[in-house]
């Protein structure tokens, strides 16, 4: 979508300032909860090689996982996901947001997105998707990317 075209928002620092604020307060309550599962946001303490051996071990020592004698299995699910970001239903993602925050700042992240895209003499309402570049766009998209 965005081989010829780059877009280039234009933000008020104090706009800019308030959403950056509303990430570390977003990404601050979604540890205090723990939101995210500890494979959701691997970091440089613990990189991908041991993570997955941790995820591996974990499996390994559940009680009767390979236990197939009553005709259960176990099944590991791999998905890809292409654009997720271009793709993402924002009167879904609304709701989706309520369940976790004030329906205020879910109100403010969800307007963020839907707001009139100018180029020369056209206009364009973006309903569907997320404006790259917020500060908040990573916590949109990994608790997104979680319920898928």
């Amino acid at each position: 979508l965005y081989a010829c075209l780059v877009p280039c928002y234009s933000m008020e620092p104090l706009e800019k300032i308030t959403d950056a604020y509303l990430d570390q307060y977003l990404w601050y309550e979604g540890e205090q909860r723990h939101l995210f599962p500890n494979w959701v946001k691997p970091a440089d303490s613990e990189p991908p090689p041991l993570l997955v051996y941790k995820w591996c071990h974990g499996v390994n020592n559940l009680t009767d996982i390979w236990d197939t004698s009553s005709g259960e299995c176990v099944v590991m699910m791999e998905s890809r996901f292409e654009k997720v970001h271009e793709k993402i239903d924002l009167t879904l993602l609304s709701r989706l947001l309520r369940l976790i925050v004030d329906h205020n700042i879910a109100e403010y992240m969800t307007a963020k997105n839907n707001v009139t895209i100018n180029y020369k003499d056209m206009n364009h309402v973006n309903s569907y998707g997320i404006i790259r570049g917020l500060q908040f766009a990573s916590f949109i998209f990994q608790f997104y990317g979680l319920v898928l």
